[in-house]
């Protein structure tokens, strides 16, 4: 009998355990928290949500120097072989010039990054939203 009184103030401690998770969930519901599945899929750092300004890993908008610092530092691994390191130029055009063969403008800089442009410039379609727009702003301070 004595095991018996064990497992059924097992079994109510284990109740009221989910007793009190289901009370939490209900608190944080209606404090506007969701489920960690229920949430959608957030992304990665430094990456705007959609539609929104870049985010550091805080989770606030990142600022002009830091846009600037990561554009240097993915223009330097990804377009420097070409455009050389300071954007001087190389085997690929100079991009410290007032104006570029397709436009200056940041439209048209994104462009060039993401579809490539004929005469040797390919296309990075893999670089993530973040990355082109701060290559595109790297680029634009360029000019000299």
């Amino acid at each position: 009998m004595h095991d018996r009184s064990i497992v059924a103030e097992q079994k109510i401690s284990g109740h009221r355990g989910i007793i009190v998770a289901c009370i939490l969930a209900g608190c944080l519901v209606a404090a506007g928290c969701k489920p960690q599945q229920e949430q959608p899929a957030q992304a990665p750092a430094g990456m705007p949500a959609q539609g929104g300004a870049p985010q550091t890993t805080m989770g606030g908008p990142m600022s002009d120097q830091q846009k600037l610092a990561m554009g240097g530092a993915i223009f330097e691994k990804q377009c420097a072989s070409c455009h050389g390191k300071e954007g001087s130029g190389m085997s690929a055009p100079s991009l410290q010039k007032a104006d570029f063969k397709y436009g200056r403008t940041p439209e048209a800089i994104k462009e060039s990054i993401t579809k490539g442009r004929p005469g040797g410039m390919p296309a990075f379609g893999n670089l993530q939203e973040i990355e082109v727009e701060t290559i595109t702003a790297y680029v634009m301070g360029l000019k000299k």
